[in-house]
């Protein structure tokens, strides 16, 4: 069983979807500059819909954030409990995400990425999706990276 639901184009997310097979993250531009999500079908400052791909940078930042405890599908019941959160990105739009790796400590404000993920199981796979995961800031790093931590890591892992 796949943590991910099977995830299938139509002609409205071909483009979209394009971009995440290449580990692109892309979102629309409208006239009047507003970078806005990819569902959008107008740009509300301008009202028009003539709307164009961007690929934005990825980074952002989480604003609120859910833990799923129940799964709302039979097929992920195998994923519970997972991390949605609302990010918002540096371009400006906000995204409902899953959140993947290692999510301590979390907070609102909290750095984070986009990667990808494939959709579905061996039987059927489906589209590649943006997933995020935490940015560590130079403290964290340097804390994971401290000698008693590589070598307290190197012990649990050699026994």
């Amino acid at each position: 069983m796949s943590a991910y639901l099977l995830v299938q184009r139509d002609d409205s997310s071909a483009d979209f979807f394009d971009a995440a097979g290449r580990g692109q993250l892309q979102m629309k531009r409208g006239p009047s500059g507003t970078v806005l999500p990819p569902h959008a079908r107008i740009d509300p400052d301008s009202t028009t819909p003539q709307l164009h791909p961007m690929v934005v940078s990825g980074q952002g930042t989480i604003v609120s954030w859910s833990v799923v405890h129940q799964a709302p599908h039979p097929a992920l019941s195998d994923a519970v409990p997972y991390i949605s959160a609302l990010v918002e990105l540096a371009e400006g739009p906000w995204l409902i995400v899953r959140l993947v790796g290692p999510t301590a400590p979390l907070h609102s404000g909290a750095r984070v990425r986009a990667r990808f993920a494939r959709t579905g199981t061996e039987a059927q796979w489906g589209e590649v999706v943006p997933v995020f995961e935490l940015v560590a800031s130079p403290a964290q790093r340097s804390e994971l990276l401290s000698p008693s931590n590589v070598a307290d890591a190197a012990r649990l892992e050699h026994g």
